[in-house]
């Protein structure tokens, strides 16, 4: 099913926003969301800073991008906001060498760019699953949340 492997309470979690802003309240929903989940959330300081339209400069959504990507004690890279800003990383991530293990990128919408980056390029197999924001402001459903979760977790494999 998937060339990651799946969560267990403890991991950390890197967070990235690789599109539009959010809120302080919304990545410290994020950040309790994580916690609930017995996850270990790494948010960067800097991450959200303003700017017109994105959560930051191109340059610095990268930067950030790419300290989740290399590193060695995380498997998994959420996003907590899609929007549009996503694919104006692809041309920066193209430079990149393959990483020798896989990570799991979790988001959706404006995110697919990337996800269509890790698969065509990188071969890896993210996951189209709802943002940090949304769940950490409780916009999901609880039944979808659950599924969500038996599925990170390998509880449920019929994906």
């Amino acid at each position: 099913m998937s060339n990651w492997k799946f969560l267990k309470e403890g991991d950390v979690i890197d967070v990235v926003a690789p599109g539009y802003p959010s809120q302080a309240h919304e990545v410290e929903g994020a950040r309790e969301f994580l916690l609930k989940w017995k996850l270990q959330p790494r948010i960067p300081k800097g991450l959200i800073k303003p700017h017109f339209l994105h959560a930051h400069e191109d340059e610095n959504r990268f930067a950030f991008l790419k300290n989740a990507i290399e590193s060695k004690d995380s498997q998994v890279i959420w996003c907590l906001r899609g929007g549009y800003g996503s694919n104006r990383l692809v041309p920066m991530l193209s430079k990149l060498k393959k990483p020798k293990e896989p990570k799991l990128l979790i988001g959706i919408s404006d995110i697919t760019s990337l996800h269509t980056f890790f698969i065509q390029e990188w071969g890896w197999k993210p996951l189209h699953a709802p943002l940090l924001d949304r769940l950490g402001r409780n916009l999901v459903p609880p039944k979808l949340e659950k599924e969500l979760h038996r599925i990170l977790f390998g509880e449920q494999t019929d994906v």
